[in-house]
């Protein structure tokens, strides 16, 4: 299913990642450090895929603005508490990534993730190499606007029918439909089969080397 692309965005987290958990843990940890109630775990796995700010105003409506830039502040704390290497990578990402280089891809990341958090994830598992353009929600808007893979695509000079947006999660998707662009959905993250399949990606996968098959 992947021949036809040119071009392969991949989301980060939940995607060539399996930080899921992890985040969802560093979310719930500070709401219960700062004394407001906790989110559930899908309600944090929903946001993922958001940008920081944002993700705690969709969390916590109720804060004040300071309130928000401290609960980002105490993610930052906590999330950076955890080395990434590539231990934390899935079992499909390394090969799949390899695969694709010598296909002669053209590989891409747009995640929600910050720019210093990004660095920091490329260079503790190893993967900057594999990547020929990289786009965070610090630096653009954030998922599920197209602004993202818009810049892509214009740095790439490939046009959006032949690319293809890889993710975890329903704002990645929906991200990919804003662009024109196709998706694929994978069920190692934020959200189920189910979810995903009603955003139309072109297939629903369980792990990114099924990529390859059909």
């Amino acid at each position: 299913m992947i021949t036809q692309y040119d071009l392969i965005i991949f989301d980060w987290d939940g995607t060539l990642v399996d930080s899921i958990d992890w985040i969802v843990e560093c979310i719930q940890t500070i709401a219960k450090h700062q004394g407001i109630d906790q989110p559930s775990q899908q309600a944090c796995k929903d946001i993922i895929g958001l940008s920081l700010s944002e993700a705690m105003v969709t969390l916590f409506p109720e804060l004040s603005d300071d309130e928000k830039i401290a609960m980002v502040a105490a993610y930052r704390e906590v999330y950076l508490a955890k080395k990434i290497s590539t231990k934390d990578l899935f079992v499909d990402t390394l090969p799949t990534l390899e695969k694709l280089k010598q296909m002669g891809k053209t590989l891409a990341v747009a995640t929600g993730k910050g720019q210093s958090g990004l660095d920091r994830s490329l260079d503790g598992t190893g993967l900057r190499p594999y990547f020929d353009h990289l786009r965070c929600a610090e630096k653009m808007q954030s998922k599920p606007s197209p602004h993202m893979l818009f810049d892509i695509l214009d740095e790439s000079g490939i046009q959006p029918d032949k690319a293809i947006m890889i993710g975890d999660s329903t704002l990645d998707l929906k991200m990919a439909n804003n662009a024109g662009v196709s998706s694929i959905g994978v069920t190692t993250g934020a959200h189920s089969h189910e979810i995903l399949s009603k955003q139309m990606p072109v297939a629903c996968i369980n792990n990114l080397m099924e990529i390859f098959e059909g």
